[in-house]
């Protein structure tokens, strides 16, 4: 299980690709705790259509969701990318009934957004927004799920409006494994292939000095964190902001 900061491989493989999977760090008992949580929420069932396979407003119902803000196998990395003062942007989970599509390839820093820009400075990694997506069920070969373009996030050009499909790759992962990427990168969500439902958490990190999303964390789940997960929980700002400790 990979925790903790990157190592120099990791990083190198992050700058090249644009993403990184770090495999294994939820156990079998927080997958099962995790389904469980969703499954209190009594979802609808999905539908072919994006607003039916995503759900919010979680993060308040279950420790289990709050858990993973600053699980150790992501909080190193996201402070890192995004500075000591790193924040929370917006979370979201994801649901797909076999045979349905998601959301095809989007961002990408060309042109340039505020939000999705990439660049390394003096050997260190500065970026806008940073996604986890945990994999609680498997995503095999060919089952669909997470797809981008490695290494789009440094392309000085557009995506075409045709261009050569083999470069949009899916990445395969196993129930327990987090996935790292730049938001700079191309990527998007190909058609669920597989019998079981596809489930997967989203939380997007920001640099403390800006923000993607408009959301505003209701009382209730700044409540139930804990201190360093209010610290990730900040509004947007630059002379007032707390440093998120390790």
């Amino acid at each position: 299980m990979a925790i903790g900061p990157m190592t120099e491989a990791e990083r190198y493989r992050f700058d090249l690709h644009g993403f990184l999977v770090r495999p294994g760090v939820l156990g079998t008992g927080e997958l099962a705790a995790l389904h469980a949580a969703i499954d209190v929420l009594d979802l609808p069932r999905p539908g072919g259509d994006l607003a039916s396979q995503r759900f919010n407003d979680h993060l308040p119902i279950a420790r289990r969701f709050r858990d993973l803000l600053d699980h150790a196998a992501v909080l190193e990395i996201v402070r890192e990318v995004c500075g000591p003062n790193v924040r929370l942007d917006h979370a979201y989970g994801i649901v797909m009934s076999p045979g349905t599509g998601g959301l095809g390839l989007h961002g990408g820093g060309t042109p340039f957004d505020p939000a999705q820009y990439y660049l390394v400075d003096g050997g260190r990694i500065r970026s806008g927004l940073i996604a986890a997506q945990w994999a609680l069920v498997d995503h095999p070969p060919g089952a669909g799920g997470f797809v981008c373009i490695p290494g789009s996030h440094k392309a000085g050009f557009g995506l075409p409006a045709t261009f050569d499909r083999d470069l949009a790759v899916q990445v395969p992962m196993a129930a327990g494994d987090v996935i790292v990427f730049s938001e700079a990168l191309t990527h998007g969500t190909l058609p669920w292939q597989s019998p079981q439902q596809r489930r997967t958490l989203v939380y997007k990190y920001s640099p403390g000095n800006s923000a993607w999303s408009p959301a505003e964390w209701p009382p209730e789940l700044l409540a139930a964190c804990t201190d360093r997960q209010r610290l990730l929980l900040q509004p947007p700002s630059v002379g007032y902001h707390r440093p998120v400790a390790p």
